[in-house]
């Protein structure tokens, strides 16, 4: 067996203590990330501060035509029965689709959904022209496509246009 000298095992166990201290990201902020990057933290009693409403949109960042069309197999247009939610923290976010019922349902809500700070995702999407007449629907809401099954499974629900937030799951 090799021997290892002192001065290794010094080196070896003093190290982590030589490594200058790290650096918080948030702190180096350039102008640039900082517009696109600002952190949102839950209020500590768990209630919405309307007034303080941060919507990202991340449409700037990439061309999203690659990930089109998303097709949501485990979901559909249709009625919802309204239900308690027990999720404290969880920000509101709604599902909608291409279709006239989640169009309407988006154009009517639009206004609450912009004030309560709800971000969208598109769970039935064919197309860049279908994302635009959805975005068009709530311009001030970020809206981004994704497959909505996981949702779906984890939820318990079958249908959209919904709306879920920490309290309730409705239409």
């Amino acid at each position: 067996m090799k021997r290892i000298s002192l001065a290794c095992y010094a080196s070896l166990l003093l190290s982590p203590f030589a490594q200058p201290e790290l650096a918080v990201a948030e702190d180096q902020l350039s102008d640039f990330t900082r517009s696109h990057f600002q952190v949102s933290r839950p209020p500590i009693n768990n209630q919405a501060q309307p007034d303080r409403a941060v919507h990202a949109d991340l449409s700037t960042f990439a061309d999203e035509a690659w990930i089109l069309p998303v097709r949501s197999s485990l979901l559909s247009p249709g009625q919802i029965t309204s239900r308690a939610l027990n999720m404290p923290g969880l920000q509101p976010f709604f599902l909608v689709g291409e279709d006239s019922q989640s169009l309407a349902w988006l154009h009517k809500r639009a206004t609450e959904l912009q004030k309560m700070g709800a971000a969208g995702l598109a769970v039935e999407v064919a197309n860049t022209e279908a994302l635009a007449r959805i975005r068009a629907a709530a311009p001030d809401i970020t809206i981004l496509p994704v497959n909505g099954n996981d949702i779906a499974t984890r939820l318990q629900i079958e249908h959209y246009p919904v709306l879920i937030t920490a309290t309730s799951l409705e239409q």
